[in-house]
């Protein structure tokens, strides 16, 4: 699973946070679900702290915040430019590196518009579910 940003200390909560997201593969979850595998490991565990870890992933990218309808969700991600793909059946999710996003250089010649980052999430079925 990812490290933390420097300077973030990794107490034995937030390593029970990480160890319960890193035996995440493929799927999407939930702060709550996170929270309840990690107490398993750590009882004083609170939720907060599980909310605060995820947050800390998420600004250093090694988490995504889906904006799906329904209960806010993370995925496990590198930090590299990619999207995803999340399957409406199953819950699955896949990283592509396919973008239809314009260049900054389109952007700022037809809009005067300067990006500085962009997220796509394509949802639809994924090869297991249509099969």
């Amino acid at each position: 699973m990812s490290v933390l940003p420097p300077g973030a200390r990794l107490t034995p909560q937030r390593r029970a946070v990480l160890a319960a997201i890193g035996r995440t593969k493929g799927a999407a979850f939930t702060a709550a679900e996170i929270h309840k595998r990690a107490r398993k490991e750590h009882r004083g565990l609170g939720l907060a702290t599980t909310y605060r870890t995820l947050e800390l992933l998420r600004e250093t990218g090694g988490l995504h915040a889906l904006r799906s309808v329904g209960t806010p969700s993370y995925v496990r991600c590198h930090p590299e430019h990619h999207h995803h793909l999340v399957c409406i059946s199953c819950g699955s999710v896949e990283e592509t590196e396919l973008c239809a996003a314009p260049s900054p250089a389109v952007l700022e010649r037809r809009y005067g518009f300067s990006p500085q980052a962009h997220e796509v999430e394509i949802y639809g079925t994924c090869r297991r579910c249509a099969a």
